[in-house]
């Protein structure tokens, strides 16, 4: 004879959390990373969880910069589905599958590393800039040449300025070219008559 039970709501909940962990338990054991482990940033701007809770910490990434794991980023890389960001730390084609562009790599970043996401984005403007500074604070001619060939070489061509043309007409151009047609048609502006006269004739008294 069986006997049918029926679930309450807590046991349910209890049970779909200890399904939940049981997942990421067994998606901790083939992460990437552990805590302590590095891994360097190749954009700016990705957010980074490095909390739990409703008004959880988060970091915001910059190109370059070294990022160390700790216990508690891996626990607020889990979505609700037991799936953690951090599986595609160190697998280039997943990260380009999931967010279109390789955002993180595992290990130190190169000492040469760019510190700007993109040619011609604003880290890149202010890093081309201060380079380009202290390439022009060098003592000799010869070493500011060279400096600033460096520059060149690690950033590119400076960044172009932008021009911007109003399509509004002139006001002043257009009466010039008025004033200029009528001279070539022969016309005249304006014509004045004068007639010379002795001082106090034909004044009114």
């Amino acid at each position: 004879m069986s006997t049918n039970t029926t679930e309450s709501a807590r046991d349910r909940l209890a049970r779909l959390r200890a399904e939940v962990a049981e997942r990421r338990d067994a998606a901790s054991a083939v992460l990437p990373v552990k805590p302590a482990d590095v891994f360097h940033c190749l954009t700016s701007g990705a957010t980074i969880p490095t909390g739990q809770g409703f008004l959880s910490a988060s970091h915001i990434s910059r190109a370059g910069e070294n990022v160390i794991v700790t216990q508690k980023m891996i626990d607020a890389s889990y979505s609700a589905s037991g799936w953690s960001w951090m599986n595609l730390l160190g697998d280039d084609d997943a990260q380009l599958a999931k967010w279109g562009e390789v955002r993180f790599r595992l290990g130190r970043a190169p000492e040469d590393a760019p510190t700007w996401g993109v040619v011609g984005d604003a880290d890149w403007r202010e890093a081309r800039e201060q380079a380009r500074k202290d390439a022009w604070s060098q003592p000799t001619a010869q070493a500011r040449a060279e400096a600033l060939a460096a520059v060149n070489a690690r950033f590119g061509p400076p960044p172009t300025t932008s021009t911007i043309i109003s399509t509004t007409p002139d006001p002043s151009i257009k009466l010039a070219a008025e004033q200029q047609r009528a001279l070539d048609e022969g016309g005249v502006r304006h014509v004045s008559h004068y007639e010379a006269r002795e001082p106090g004739v034909g004044e009114r008294r």
